[in-house]
């Protein structure tokens, strides 16, 4: 064993290289020195120190294991069939969906509503964030001969500025689909879309939202009382006619299809969104066919268009 005063008479006689053990203390080092060399403390902030030590309390289970994924169930036998709301903000760390509802005050008043008050309870509507991100409401296009209607997806920049339906690019292309069977915009036709608010950055939209909003276009198309209806896209084909969100709009075409209006069975076509075609052009050839058996549609109906007012 090394003391202090056998190494110092080592030192003073260069005797060495004196060898230590890795634990060991090197016995020259004087107090001031071992001060100087000694780390600094290493303090623990209120971020690195357990919840126990700041708080007192055992840790919660979330801090040592995994936290298991938010499922959602199935409406108890009785319950609102309409999606139910996460209520308030999720908290940190917690994996919470939200999910997009009308308040069920706003889906009774929508039941009996008429066209005006259906009107006011769409634009008062702040169910989802594009309530407040949008600059106008998109109610309708309303054409004074409603007994055919067509039915979008939802408002882009444009409608979402102008308040109207399928204007800009795709609205010019519907004009011009409209005019080739004679069917003249604000007269012959009234145009809805699915969605009244314009999703952020012309995304899809979401099923829980097209659930939503579907409360305003079901109420639509029963105070209309259509007796055709001419789907575009395939938000307003998936919803009206009841098919899985990620159902291809390209297997729907070519058939004929009954949408329950309240009372009545009414007869709908399908075919692409004009947004779509102006993407891919070579599909127009398609959209042509729709046409026409859209046309063998509404003259099965008894609907004819071309006549002008006197």
């Amino acid at each position: 064993m090394l003391d202090t005063a056998r190494s110092r008479i080592w030192e003073a006689m260069q005797i060495g290289p004196q060898w230590l053990l890795r634990d060991t203390e090197d016995p020259l080092l004087d107090e001031m020195t071992k001060k100087r060399l000694a780390p600094a403390p290493v303090r623990e902030t209120s971020a690195q120190a357990p919840a126990s030590a700041r708080t007192g309390a055992s840790a919660p289970a979330s801090l040592a294991s995994p936290r298991a994924p938010v499922t959602h169930r199935a409406p108890r036998a009785g319950a609102s069939s309409h999606p139910v709301a996460a209520t308030g903000a999720a908290r940190a760390g917690e994996n919470v969906i939200q999910i997009v509802t009308l308040p069920e005050e706003t889906v009774t008043a929508a039941k009996t509503a008429d066209w005006e008050t259906l009107r006011s309870l769409a634009d008062a509507c702040r169910a989802c964030p594009m309530g407040s991100t949008r600059q106008h409401m998109v109610f309708a296009e309303e054409g004074r001969e409603a007994r055919f209607v067509i039915v979008g997806e939802a408002p882009g920049g444009e409608e979402d500025f102008q308040g109207i339906p399928f204007v800009g690019k795709s609205g010019q292309l519907l004009t011009a689909m409209l005019n080739v069977l004679g069917i003249e915009r604000r007269k012959d036709v009234t145009i809805l879309n699915v969605l009244k608010c314009r999703p952020p950055g012309n995304r899809n939209p979401k099923p829980d939202e097209v659930a939503a909003c579907s409360v305003f276009l079901r109420r639509q198309l029963e105070i209309l009382q259509p007796d055709v209806l001419f789907l575009m896209g395939r938000f307003a084909v998936t919803s009206l006619l009841n098919l899985p969100p990620d159902s291809s709009i390209g297997r729907t075409r070519g058939t004929v299809y009954e949408v329950r209006v309240g009372a009545k069975m009414v007869p709908a076509v399908t075919t692409y969104h004009p947004s779509y075609l102006l993407r891919r052009p070579e599909e127009k050839a398609k959209a042509w066919e729709d046409l026409v058996l859209l046309k063998q549609t509404l003259a099965r109906a008894g609907i004819t268009f071309g006549k002008k007012d006197a």
